[in-house]
């Protein structure tokens, strides 16, 4: 699980906090040899927090993909308690809702892309 002050933490280590950077999410699947492959990649368009499950919710969209900067603002004058929720990548697949953690984060420095890991 991971959680929001984990991925700022995250954001400012790996990519200093460029703001030019785009909000990706990719799915990861388990090969026969126990190894994490990518399997899909998608834009991040939208997010909520939801006070009530203590969680936030990024959701995938053919919007205009979230600008990490935006995004930023945004995380950075949560409350602490706001801090500790988890982060969440919300789809549709297969007509159902999949609600899904984090496995972790990542960037593409040449497509300038910042990448949170589920499995998928």
């Amino acid at each position: 699980m991971k959680v929001i002050i984990d991925l700022i933490e995250d954001i400012r280590s790996a990519i200093n906090n460029d703001k030019d950077f785009s909000l990706r999410v990719m799915g990861l699947k388990e090969d026969e040899n126990a190894q994490f492959v990518p399997s899909w990649q998608s834009d991040l368009c939208s997010y909520k927090l939801d006070q009530k499950a203590k969680k936030l919710f990024i959701f995938l969209g053919q919007e205009e993909a979230i600008n990490l900067g935006v995004f930023l603002d945004v995380l950075n004058v949560l409350e602490n308690e706001e801090m500790m929720y988890e982060v969440n990548i919300s789809y549709t697949k297969e007509g159902g809702r999949i609600n899904s953690s984090l496995l972790g984060f990542g960037e593409s420095l040449p497509e300038k892309k910042y990448l949170l890991f589920v499995e998928g």
